[in-house]
């Protein structure tokens, strides 16, 4: 469904012109068709986004931007918006104020406090990083696994889904060196930037095409069923998915530091 600008700026609750003002300074993009601007409902969830970055974070059209390039906003399917009350967990258990999280993590206070609160998710970089800062793993989102299940079901894996584009189901509960998770990237998946930690890491491409840099020097390229990878997670390393369509990884880091 797509609305008028009219009908766009009532849902989100601010005026025709605020859109247009918006649209200037480079914060949303509707489709023109003709004279008429058409707003989908995402694009409407993405003015609302912008509102709060204005009304609550009283953030300015750069600080704004600077946000939502940051940030992946959360697609139609809730189950896809990263939840960051475990983040705020994290961050409170620490005793860190947002300021203080901030300057550990190298990411800003409006960022950190959107990504709290819900407006978006991050990538798998940035999210290793704000986990890092708080002296722990990206493990921690998964919620509490139970220690005692050696058997996980298929339908019963714990998910952490990153937008629409990143999916990661974890496949062992309490294993206490290594950590075993299914990645499923949809088409033109990226890790966003390069990251690093303790252990080692083994890649097996179920299907797709993956390429991975790792360190400043090394390249590789996944590109058939069955091809596997392993590399000291120590040097920094990011990844891309290549293929038109989905891949899927079986994806180990020894011992559980991800």
């Amino acid at each position: 469904m797509t609305y008028l600008i009219g009908e766009a700026a009532r849902r989100v609750g601010v005026s025709a012109s605020a859109l247009r003002l918006w649209e200037r300074q480079g914060l949303v993009q509707p489709v023109r068709r003709g004279r008429y601007r058409l707003y989908s409902e995402a694009d409407v969830e993405h003015l609302r986004s912008i509102r709060r970055l204005r009304q609550v974070d009283r953030l300015n059209a750069p600080g704004i931007r600077r946000v939502l390039r940051d940030t992946v906003v959360a697609g139609p399917h809730a189950k896809s918006r990263l939840d960051g009350r475990p983040l705020r967990r994290l961050r409170q258990r620490q005793g860190l104020s947002l300021r203080d999280a901030g300057r550990r993590s190298g990411l800003s206070v409006s960022f950190l406090s959107a990504l709290e609160r819900g407006v978006g998710g991050a990538s798998v970089a940035t999210l290793q990083r704000v986990t890092a800062a708080y002296g722990t793993t990206m493990l921690e989102l998964f919620g509490p696994l139970d220690a005692g299940d050696r058997l996980v079901r298929v339908g019963d894996r714990p998910v952490l889904g990153l937008g629409d584009s990143i999916r990661i189901e974890q496949l062992a509960r309490g294993a206490r060196q290594l950590e075993p998770q299914l990645f499923v990237l949809s088409d033109g998946a990226t890790s966003d930037g390069a990251y690093a930690h303790a252990g080692e890491e083994f890649i097996y491409l179920l299907s797709g095409a993956l390429t991975v840099w790792v360190g400043d020097d090394e390249t590789y390229q996944l590109t058939r069923a069955g091809d596997a990878l392993s590399f000291p997670s120590t040097m920094p390393h990011r990844w891309r998915n290549d293929a038109r369509g989905e891949t899927q990884l079986l994806w180990i880091n020894t011992p559980p530091t991800f």
